[in-house]
């Protein structure tokens, strides 16, 4: 799999915008309490437009770095880390200049040591490279880029309801979630008594993580070895060609069979209990 570490702070997620509808001056400024003023222009309107300001913090990007670097130590993958300070010279070029004072004075000692490389990118030569790759590394992003980037994986591997989500705060607090939200649709025909072929691999799978976590946490085995199950029962059942509608147009070396939700269900339900004997 490919990993995106998704910045979860800042960029367009915390903007202001304004409508403008006359000519007029834009202009950027900045008041420190030190009394110090930094003011640019930026823009002449000669009518209408929009207007849009973005901050971030040297602080949360910084602990992103950190989260970043950690978990590639952890899982031995090689981390990608991608912006655009060609173009944005002073905001992306921030998140450069924080991830490399990181990597140098934290991690370049361990990456070398485990044998994994930490590289910076700009985003398009990243998907470009993402495009060609057999997986297997993690992809860091701004908080917008992570957000599409993510999307247009998950798809490329299937369904968005394959792609599992966790939050990680900097003093290690994890959340776990099905990252595609609720499926309205399917779930107002379920009330109908209607059946639906809804993938509910990536809900699994968000409670086989935090069941883990809370196992690992604990020092409790048992679940741990529990969540395990649960995910490998549900990849035997895709891997003998049982899915969902969104998945059985993807398969490819096994002859595969669509089938509604409840049956998909209690077809991994039948593996994991083969596994607990």
């Amino acid at each position: 799999p490919i990993t995106i570490a998704r910045h979860a702070y800042g960029d367009v997620y915390k903007n202001v915008e304004l409508r403008v509808e006359e000519p007029g001056v834009a202009k950027l400024v900045f008041e420190g309490r030190s009394g110090e003023r930094q003011e640019v222009e930026i823009h002449t309107f000669d009518g209408g437009g929009v207007i849009q300001g973005m901050h971030n913090t040297d602080r949360s990007i910084r602990s992103f770095a950190h989260s970043c670097f950690k978990f590639a130590v952890d899982t031995r993958q090689d981390l990608w880390f991608a912006t655009k300070d060609t173009i944005s010279k002073k905001y992306d070029a921030r998140f450069r200049e924080i991830f490399e004072e990181v990597y140098e004075s934290d991690y370049k000692e361990t990456f070398s040591r485990l044998g994994i490389e930490y590289f910076y990118t700009l985003i398009d030569d990243a998907v470009a490279r993402v495009i060609r790759s057999k997986g297997g590394f993690i992809w860091a992003c701004k908080n917008y880029d992570g957000d599409v980037m993510s999307d247009m994986l998950s798809t490329a591997f299937g369904s968005l309801a394959m792609m599992t989500s966790v939050l990680v705060s900097p003093d290690g607090k994890y959340e776990y979630e099905a990252a595609h939200g609720t499926v309205t649709r399917h779930y107002y025909k379920y009330l109908k008594g209607e059946e639906t072929s809804t993938n509910p691999m990536a809900t699994i799978f968000a409670w086989s993580g935090a069941l883990r976590k809370r196992g690992q946490l604990d020092g409790n085995e048992a679940l741990v070895r529990f969540s395990d199950r649960l995910e490998a029962a549900c990849l035997d059942t895709l891997n003998a060609g049982v899915a969902t509608k969104d998945l059985v147009g993807l398969m490819e070396g096994v002859e595969a069979k669509a089938v509604n939700s409840a049956n998909f269900i209690a077809e991994i339900r039948r593996r994991l209990e083969e596994k607990m004997e």
